[in-house]
């Protein structure tokens, strides 16, 4: 899943706009940047392609980046970094950090309806969770798309936005719906897993950047021109 995160991260700025729509972005894809340096590192892995129809899609060995009780400790942590940066003058500062925590969560949350068994409750010996939407690809891809398009149009009627980075926001998503549907298909062997985390980091931290780019500013707290 990866326009369904972008989703998410719109929806979480619905929910808490004084954070900045690049730090949630950073925040709802943290799972899979770790899971990417980890793969680099040697420390988790990536599996065999499995076939679904037409398509495949992967399986993993992420107890660190993706498993349940993993991912609830850097929503912790997300919380609590929320909660620093917002300052102790800052209104509502609970729900600032309970936002940026809940972003983190809901990459779990969305990868459970589409990975196969393969997201463990703790290490690698542990139970394993995942609705498998994947062997259901064009399902999996209705759900993604359903989930970023509803997202953008909420996004885009709060957001006071220019117009150049109203198209911006639009192309980021239809950029990233695009790559969605298009990765299980395309042909051939897939690359080195280290080639595969490579070009993985670039493109997530990308779509990080082009959130800070739709905000106008970079830095956790929303501001700036708009």
């Amino acid at each position: 899943m990866f326009v369904g995160h972008i989703g998410a991260g719109l929806i979480a700025k619905r929910i808490e706009p004084r954070l900045n729509l690049g730090a949630l972005l950073f925040a709802v894809l943290f799972a899979d940047l770790l899971l990417w340096v980890l793969v680099i590192c040697g420390v988790e892995s990536v599996g065999t392609a499995e076939a679904t129809g037409s398509g495949r899609f992967f399986t993993f060995e992420f107890p660190y980046s993706h498993g349940l009780l993993s991912t609830g400790l850097w929503s912790v942590l997300a919380a609590g970094a929320g909660w620093a940066f917002a300052g102790p003058e800052a209104p509502r500062r609970r729900r600032l950090a309970w936002a940026a925590g809940l972003a983190v969560f809901s990459h779990f949350a969305l990868d459970f309806l589409v990975h196969v068994p393969d997201l463990p409750v703790l290490g690698s010996d542990s139970p394993r969770l995942g609705l498998g939407l994947w062997r259901h690809m064009p399902l999996a891809l209705a759900v993604e798309l359903l989930i970023a398009g509803a997202a953008l149009v909420v996004y885009l009627r709060t957001a006071r936005l220019s117009r150049a980075r109203t198209l911006l926001a639009c192309g980021m998503v239809a950029v990233a719906a695009a790559l969605t549907a298009v990765g299980p298909y395309i042909p051939g062997e897939p690359p080195p897993a280290a080639a595969l985390a490579m070009s993985s980091l670039a493109t997530l931290m990308l779509f990080v950047l082009l959130g800070f780019a739709v905000e106008g500013r970079v830095g956790v707290m929303a501001g700036g021109s708009r």
